[in-house]
């Protein structure tokens, strides 16, 4: 077995993937920049890493307030930026390279997917050897999301972007912060401005991811609630008590550490380097609290969030339509309605039958490109199917004057009534055996319509049997007509008739 003396020990740790982890959250940026040689303003040598880097950094100093930045305030911002480095340069070709760093920082390249890389994990079995396997790290920089407040787009930096910024492996924002804020009295009191404001700055960034966090639980919240109530029910208590702890410790601090930096600036001895310094600390400082003191406020409402989303959504009954119609029902009563009474009714239902609706997200620029995407070549290798392949035949139609005679039938028994009363009847009338299938079926198929092949036909085929707006339930009565066994279903009009079936019987019971 080769000597592995001089490989270490640390790359078998678990932790090591962790740090390989960390280190590929810049190649996206690295990536960008070797990439930007061959764009035709690549001669030119801006500064991608810089610009890319200076993206975060505004996208960050944003995130969780009200006016989050959007994708073309980003691009603007760094047109500004590219403008300065080259102005001999358009106006144009500043705007393609911002566009370029922005959509690489949210890998447009890939329709915004997260960066995905291959590392390799090795570990040492009892024997000594070594073994191998592949692993994946995936993660985001920038990501899009829709304002619903404004109407439009933002962006936001993940938790990796963060933590690239921040420069840093995955860490305890708690613990790190309170770190932070320890470090930078101390520097603080010995003077040492500029590392304090380097502090200053790493803390507001913690406060950023530390927000997120509880937004990203609250979201989920919101969206459905399933997804995160085991959280609630084990984990989220405790981390909401931490988090207020942790929050109202935070606050203090910062204000005690404004007090030192407001006496430093009204002592009248102060130089003009440490009085500039100490204010920039104390903006950094004040942006922390200000973030701190809305959180807080998110905090103390996380609770009843949740008691409000579990009420609308756990205890909302369930809403659907069961075969309305939709001529008589709908229709009908909405043309006699005047146009400004008629547009709520008629908006709620368009929503309701069309299902999801398409997300701001969607980007015009993305559905052009697939659009003009040029068309796909038909595989060789895939014949076409013969016709004889292409299914089985479909089945015969039930003649129309079968449907025609099940439905006077039933129109003569009238309805509520049991199903072995309809059968009867067709036999005392000596009409066909299809006539009893189809009765059958039609009942089976609004008992339990999931049962039949084809749910569009037999939707109508009972409708035209029984009517539109016919209901079928059992009580467990057996049916002991001879050739047919089962429940015997009860046949109604409407729900209503259904209803009123069953409390006759349960009154005639008791």
């Amino acid at each position: 077995m080769s000597d592995l003396s001089t490989v270490g020990g640390a790359v078998f740790e678990e932790s090591f993937g962790d740090r390989v982890r960390a280190l590929l959250r810049a190649r996206p940026v690295a990536d960008a920049a070797d990439n930007a040689a061959r764009q035709m303003w690549g001669g030119c040598e801006y500064d991608v890493v810089t610009l890319a880097l200076a993206a975060i950094d505004a996208v960050i100093a944003k995130q969780g307030f009200d006016q989050e930045v959007t994708y073309d305030e980003a691009v603007a911002g760094l047109a500004v930026l590219a403008a300065a480095a080259h102005p001999e340069r358009s106006i144009d070709e500043h705007g393609a390279v911002a566009r370029y760093v922005v959509d690489a920082l949210l890998n447009r390249k890939e329709r915004e997917a997260p960066f995905s890389y291959q590392i390799s994990i090795f570990g040492r079995d009892d024997d000594g050897s070594v073994r191998h396997r592949v692993g994946t790290a995936e993660f985001r920089l920038l990501t899009e999301h829709e304002d619903h407040r404004r109407g439009v787009n933002v962006l936001r930096a993940s938790t990796d972007a963060i933590n690239a910024l921040v420069g840093g492996l995955e860490f305890d924002v708690e613990d790190e912060q309170a770190a932070i804020e320890l470090m930078l009295a101390r520097q603080l009191e010995r003077g040492a401005f500029g590392q304090a404001e380097k502090a200053a700055e790493r803390s507001l960034l913690l406060s950023i991811r530390y927000a997120d966090e509880l937004r990203t639980l609250l979201a989920d919240t919101v969206r459905d609630i399933r997804t995160v109530l085991p959280q609630w029910v084990r984990e989220v208590p405790e981390q909401l008590e931490r988090n207020r702890t942790h929050l109202e410790e935070r606050l203090a601090a910062e204000s005690t550490l404004l007090g030192h930096l407001r006496r430093a600036l009204d002592a009248p001895d102060t130089e003009p380097e440490v009085s500039k310094a100490s204010a920039r600390i104390a903006a950094l400082l004040e942006k922390c609290r200000h973030r701190h003191t809305e959180l807080h406020g998110k905090l103390v409402n996380a609770r009843t969030i949740f008691l409000d989303e579990q009420a609308r959504q756990s205890f909302r009954p369930v809403g659907g339509l069961r075969n309305p119609d939709i001529m008589d029902g709908l229709f009908l009563p909405l043309l006699v309605l005047r146009a400004d009474v008629a547009v709520e009714p008629a908006e709620t239902f368009a929503v309701l039958v069309s299902g999801g609706q398409v997300p701001r997200v969607v980007r015009v620029a993305d559905l052009v490109d697939d659009l003009l995407a040029p068309r796909r070549a038909p595989s060789p290798e895939d014949p076409p199917v013969p016709d004889e392949e292409l299914g089985d035949p479909d089945p015969p139609a039930i003649p129309p004057e079968v449907l025609g005679a099940a439905a006077r039938l039933v129109d003569e028994v009238g309805l509520p009534a049991r199903l072995s009363d309809l059968l009867l009847s067709a036999r005392a009338a000596d009409l066909p055996a299809e006539v009893e299938q189809v009765i059958v079926l039609a009942a089976l198929w609004k008992y339990a319509p999931e049962t039949a092949q084809d749910v569009s036909t037999a939707v109508d085929t009972a409708a035209r049997v029984l009517g539109a707006a016919a209901a079928v339930d059992a009580d467990g009565a057996r049916i002991t007509l001879p050739g047919w066994s089962g429940d015997d279903l009860i046949v109604a009009q409407d729900e209503e008739s259904l209803s009123r079936w069953a409390a006759v019987a349960d009154r005639d019971a008791s």
